[in-house]
């Protein structure tokens, strides 16, 4: 919770101190000085959120962080497989395991419609 109100208060300090910086490194003003300056405050934001996030939290909790951090990763891991290799069977596997969890929640959508 901490974390969050760090990053989101700490967001427009950073933007403007980025602008500034960019003003005395004379970089003209325009949509590439507007990207990085939005790119930096977002990066300076999130880490300084996630460090408080960090030192705010258990130990314990800490560690499911880490595993939600690995489960996480695994599933971009396979979404840049199928990306990849779109024919191959993992990817296979998780368009049917979409589809039969569309074709369920879209019945009990239609089911509850009727009643």
């Amino acid at each position: 919770m901490w974390g969050l109100v760090a990053g989101t208060v700490s967001y427009p300090l950073f933007a403007w101190y980025s602008r500034r910086f960019l003003d005395e490194q004379g970089l003209e003003r325009g949509f590439t000085r507007m990207m990085l300056v939005f790119l930096v405050a977002t990066l300076l934001s999130s880490a300084l959120g996630y460090g408080v996030s960090w030192v705010t939290s258990t130990p314990r909790s800490r560690g499911s962080q880490v595993q939600l951090q690995k489960a996480g990763t695994a599933v971009l891991d396979d979404e840049w497989k199928c990306i990849r290799n779109p024919s191959g069977a993992a990817c296979q596997s998780s368009v049917q395991q979409a589809e039969a969890t569309e074709r369920k929640l879209l019945s009990g959508f239609r089911g509850s419609r009727q009643h």
